[in-house]
């Protein structure tokens, strides 16, 4: 049966029909409607006020229009290939995190992404959600890299913050099969920092990633790999449980543990601060967890003072631009306060950490800076918060590097935790950490 089609107008940036209005803003796209000469408009409305759920949904709808004024002409959407079904359709395979960030994931899915593909008509989609923290890295090892390696086209699309991204990257560097076909991952940011999709722009909108999921075109996803000394581990379960490294697999066991990323490694105040809220109190606060954390390293309430992070950090530099040599330098001084090494220009949406950074272009930048006080670190992040001011001041260290090495100098675990795109390693004492980057790129990402 044919729905009821309606006529619309347009008022400033409205449209406006019968039974109500819809901003601009809150339309996803336009596509040919169940009739002849008609339209279907997708569109965000959110919960309710009277509703049980006020604030906590938004619900993607449909309107059914029988013209189309020339101001909606650029919401027109053809259905991309990622998505699309043809003759040889990819698999689409979508991956609910149901613990990332604050738990929405699967109420996106349900409330706007599955009525997305109801309208589209896209069928035979594969749905995964998580039951625990190896759900993403199990998938990867038993369907993801099997296709690849097959040459089957695939879409994946993630629910989640950057850790399932890293989860499915960290499988395919390690994997011996060889990659015939690359996945294209689709990202609908459902975390807490979420910095690879604020870096390449899926933060805004209704639900962010949905327009890009439809406008958006592939791109490789530049990787760095994060050697660890051999004893080495990721801690889970806020921090009570340890969980071995896997070693490169081309590589002797005994030699290092191997965690392949694409975001950001850190080690000080960034890294103790992600851990440190990495907890059921502090997740339920969302993104303030973070500033909750950094408040307590900064302003120990057992009165002490503030962390000074010892290890030896070499960089390394390249010469004379893109084809020179590479030199090491080491940081003049062994005690640190923030030291981080980042792929892409943010870490949240507003947070600026390395401006001159272009998502996706391979470039790694290091940003430090040494011990201050409380205040004066604080400033800083405050900076980082206006357009990336920080790199600017005088105590900052913002250079473009090949890669890194940190020789840990810390007896007490806690301030030998390690950052590596949102996952914790905890260090042994005596142990180190290099970054290098890889030369492969064997994903790619809708941006």
């Amino acid at each position: 049966m044919v729905e009821s089609a309606f006529e619309v107008d347009i008022a400033g940036n409205t449209l406006k029909y019968t039974d109500g209005n819809i901003d601009f803003d809150d339309i996803l796209c336009i596509l040919p409607g169940p009739a002849p000469n008609k339209h279907r408009v997708l569109f965000f409305e959110q919960a309710k006020k009277d509703s049980a759920k006020s604030g906590e949904h938004t619900y993607l709808k449909k309107l059914d229009i029988k013209n189309l004024p020339i101001e909606l002409s650029s919401f027109l959407t053809t259905i991309p290939s990622h998505i699309q079904n043809t003759d040889k359709p990819p698999v689409i395979q979508v991956v609910i995190s149901i613990g990332s960030g604050t738990g929405k994931a699967k109420a996106v899915f349900q409330d706007a992404l599955q009525p997305l593909f109801t309208n589209i008509g896209l069928k035979g989609i594969e749905i995964y959600e998580t039951e625990s923290a190896q759900t993403i890295t199990e998938l990867a090892q038993t369907k993801f890299i099997k296709h690849a390696a097959e040459g089957v086209p695939q879409t994946i699309i993630l629910l989640s913050g950057d850790g399932g991204l890293i989860d499915i990257l960290d499988i395919f560097y390690k994997s011996k099969q060889t990659v015939k076909v690359p996945p294209i991952i689709v990202l609908i940011p459902c975390g807490t920092g979420n910095a690879m999709a604020s870096s390449i722009g899926l933060r805004s909108g209704p639900i962010p990633g949905l327009s890009t999921l439809l406008r958006g075109t592939p791109a490789p996803i530049p990787v760095f790999g994060a050697r660890f000394s051999p004893g080495s581990q990721f801690v889970i379960d806020e921090g009570r449980q340890r969980m071995p490294i896997d070693s490169d697999g081309d590589r002797d066991d005994a030699a290092y543990r191997t965690v392949h990323c694409a975001v950001v490694a850190s080690w000080g105040l960034h890294a103790a601060l992600v851990a440190d809220s990495d907890t059921f109190e502090y997740r339920k606060f969302g993104i303030d967890r973070f500033k909750m954390a950094a408040n307590e390293l900064l302003y120990p309430s057992d009165g002490s003072p503030c962390h000074r992070f010892k290890g030896k950090i070499t960089i390394s530099l390249r010469k004379d631009g893109e084809d020179g040599d590479i030199r090491q330098e080491i940081v003049e001084s062994d005690e640190h306060m923030y030291a981080l090494a980042a792929m892409v220009p943010r870490l949240e949406k507003e947070f600026l950490i390395s401006p001159e950074s272009v998502p996706l272009s391979g470039d790694m930048r290091f940003i430090r800076f040494g011990p201050m006080s409380p205040q004066d670190a604080l400033h800083l992040m405050a900076l980082a918060y206006q357009g990336g001011k920080h790199v600017a001041e005088g105590t900052v260290t913002y250079v473009n590097i090949e890669g890194l090495r940190i020789d840990f100098l810390e007896d007490e675990e806690r301030w030998r935790r390690v950052c590596i795109d949102g996952k914790i390693v905890a260090v042994e004492r005596g142990g180190w950490l290099e970054l290098y980057k890889e030369t492969k790129r064997l994903l790619h990402l809708i941006q």
